[in-house]
Order: structure tokens, then C-alpha cells, then sequence
């Protein structure tokens, strides 16, 4: 058989598009065997939850900058192949006023209607991501987002508890107001407000090792040049903001200077985790949601 029969027999292409409080995400990928098979990914800091509060409005800016993105990640996905293309968005629009109209842009530039994920289902859609990327069993794990966090854990690839919390790294970030560079002294106060949110929530603490999923922790993981998130590590990467305005950091890392200003809440959230749960270290993954959408269209 040769290489282009065989490439014949392959599935088709499968894309997600994740549209996030901070982020729009693309995943193009082949399910095989159950597993994700990544084709291309990319991603851009839409923002669409910035000065957004609950029942307020985003922004016409936000609104014209995720319309642009999503086209265009759509047109890359059907030049890969993809025949099936499913949008999905999480918290921003399960609070913002003008959630209907950001869904009529989404369908405009992509075609497709787009979905409002429920905190659970935006949860559970994660954990069977993380499964098929080989997540450790049990597994307890956090997705951590723009304008929430998703909490949930589970075992034999089955999830047994979820829950998502209305704390995300940009909702931190401005209710705290951090300077560039920002004051190290925040760390503990921001810590204490997502533990007030978190702590109700804690099942089972005492594991050794949980996962964190989603673009702020791994920017987290590159400040502080490790992908385990043990106590030693989040202070390396607080510190590192401390030291240098976002724009210097920026340069540094390749981060956007969004993404690293939003970066101190981070660290301070999945320190929040790490004590109320009792982990000694968070791991680091690519893996999740966008995984689970695709995974989810591959079954019909």
C-alpha cells in the first residue's frame, strides 16, 4: 500500500475552537484509537472578558477581534481537511449580557453554531481530554481559566466529581489591581480570596500530585522554568513577575504581555488548589478541553 492509500484510510480531521474569557484556541487533530492525534494547534489572546463583570457587556472590540479569529482558524481547519468543526465557548458567555451576540459572530465567521458550555460540562468535556493524553489514575485536576476555574476528579477514566468556580486569572487580576511589575505582598491576599471560593469545594484532599490544565498555567510553568508546580516553583515564578515590567518578560518568554500581567493571579490560584486539596505539586499539561470537544465530535 502506499503512503497516499494509507493516508486514505485515516480519519478525517476533527477541529475545536475554544473561545475563552482570555483566549481563542484552535485544535485540528485525527482520533485514533481513542486517542488525539494533533494536527496543528494555535491560539490568540482575544480578551473578550476584559472590564466584563457578571450581566455585563463585552466589548465591541473584544466582539470584532474574536470574529477575525475564529474565520480565520476556521478557513485553516477546513485547509486541513477538517469536515467537521465544532465551536465552543465557556464562561465569558455563560455571563456576559451579550452572549447572543457574540454566538451570532462566531456562527457568521465559522459556519457553525457555537455551544455555551455549563461549568460542568465544560469540566467534564477537560477531564475526558486529560484521560486520553494519559493523565495518571486516579486523577485529580484543575482547568484554569480567564473567568473561571473548573475543579474535577475521577478514576478507570470514568469522572466521579466536578465543579467550576466563578474565579479565573482575569477576574483576580482586577479585583486586585496589580502594578507592572506587580508587588509580591498581592500573592497572599490574592491566594486567600480563591481559597475562600475553593475550600467549600475540597474532596478527598491528600493526593500527591494533581493536574492543571490551560494557558495560564502553562505560561506559569515557563516562568518558572518547570512543568511540576510544587510550592518552590510558583515562587520562582512570582518572583520572576516581581522582577520585570510584562512588556521585558514578554521578550523574555515569548508570552503575550496579556498573558503575563494576568500570570501573578495564576500563580496564586493553583497555590490556593495546592493547599486546600493538600498536593504537594501541580503537573502542567497541553491537554484538555479542546481534546474533549474533539473527541466528543468523533463519536456522531
Amino acid at each position: 500500500m502506499t503512503a497516499d492509500a494509507a493516508s486514505d484510510t485515516s480519519p478525517a480531521p476533527i477541529a475545536a475552537i475554544d473561545v475563552g474569557s482570555n483566549t481563542t484556541r484552535l485544535l485540528v487533530a485525527r482520533v485514533v484509537g481513542g486517542r488525539v492525534e494533533p494536527l496543528a494547534t494555535g491560539g490568540a489572546m482575544t480578551s473578550l472578558a476584559a472590564g466584563l463583570r457578571p450581566g455585563g457587556r463585552i466589548g465591541d472590540e473584544g466582539l470584532e477581534l474574536v470574529e477575525v479569529t475564529a474565520r480565520q482558524m476556521a478557513s485553516e481547519a477546513r485547509a486541513l481537511g477538517a469536515r467537521v468543526l465544532v465551536v465552543a465557548c465557556t464562561a465569558v458567555a455563560r455571563t456576559a449580557a451579550n452572549a447572543d451576540e457574540l454566538l451570532a459572530r462566531l456562527h457568521r465567521a465559522t459556519g457553525v453554531r457555537a455551544r455555551v458550555l455549563s461549568g460542568p460540562d465544560e469540566a467534564a468535556l477537560a477531564f475526558r481530554g486529560l484521560v486520553s493524553a494519559g493523565a495518571p489514575d486516579p486523577l485529580l485536576a484543575v482547568d484554569l481559566g480567564g473567568g473561571s476555574l473548573e475543579v474535577f476528579s475521577g478514576r478507570g477514566g470514568r469522572l466521579r466529581w466536578a465543579t467550576s468556580l466563578p474565579i479565573g486569572v482575569r477576574s483576580l487580576t482586577e479585583r486586585f489591581a496589580p502594578g507592572d511589575p506587580p508587588a509580591i505582598d498581592l500573592v497572599e491576599p490574592m491566594t486567600a480570596a480563591a481559597r475562600e471560593l475553593i475550600d467549600p469545594v475540597v474532596d478527598a484532599p491528600g493526593s500527591a500530585d494533581a493536574m492543571a490544565a490551560g494557558g495560564s498555567a502553562a505560561a506559569i510553568a515557563l516562568l518558572a522554568g518547570a512543568e511540576r508546580l510544587d510550592r518552590d516553583a510558583l515562587v520562582r515564578a512570582v518572583e520572576r513577575l516581581a522582577a520585570a515590567p510584562s512588556r521585558d518578560l514578554a521578550e523574555e518568554t515569548g508570552l503575550d504581555p496579556t498573558r503575563v500581567r494576568l500570570s501573578l493571579a495564576g500563580a496564586a490560584i493553583l497555590e490556593a488548589v495546592r493547599r486546600a486539596f493538600g498536593i504537594d505539586a501541580l503537573l502542567v499539561t497541553r491537554a484538555g478541553l479542546r481534546e474533549g470537544l474533539v473527541l466528543e465530535a468523533a463519536d456522531g
